[in-house]
């Protein structure tokens, strides 16, 4: 009976204190981090790939660069804060809008890049 006590007692203090840990299977601290992510399209829909994305932190002054993928997405893994995201592409004019990123949510923000100077316009090669 002594022995199923102490079991019980063990058992209950790790299922207790495992959710308060905010460490990895490492015992290494993590920092809670959300996200944005979104796809860049032109006018038509068609996908713009290797699109530069430039995400800047107003509080924090983080400069976060990605480029769009194969497929036009992106995906920034961010504080919490405020930023401002500039989409900018060759032949294409550049974008901004502003999001926030909370703890416990994730903003997607896609964006539809319009066409720029038409001598920098991008070509389409059949």
């Amino acid at each position: 009976m002594k022995y199923l006590t102490a079991l019980t007692f063990s058992l209950l203090l790790v299922v207790v204190s495992f959710p308060v840990s905010a460490t990895n299977a490492y015992g290494v601290s993590q920092k809670v981090r959300r996200a944005i992510s979104g796809r860049i399209t032109d006018p038509n829909g068609a996908l713009v790939v290797a699109a530069k994305i430039t995400i800047v932190g107003r509080s924090s002054h983080t400069t976060v660069v990605k480029k769009s993928d194969a497929k036009g997405q992106y995906v920034a893994d961010l504080e919490p804060d405020t930023y401002d995201v500039t989409v900018a592409m060759s032949g294409f004019k550049a974008a901004t809008r502003s999001t926030g990123v909370f703890r416990g949510s994730r903003s997607y923000m896609d964006f539809v890049l319009n066409i720029g100077d038409p001598v920098n316009a991008p070509r389409v090669v059949p």
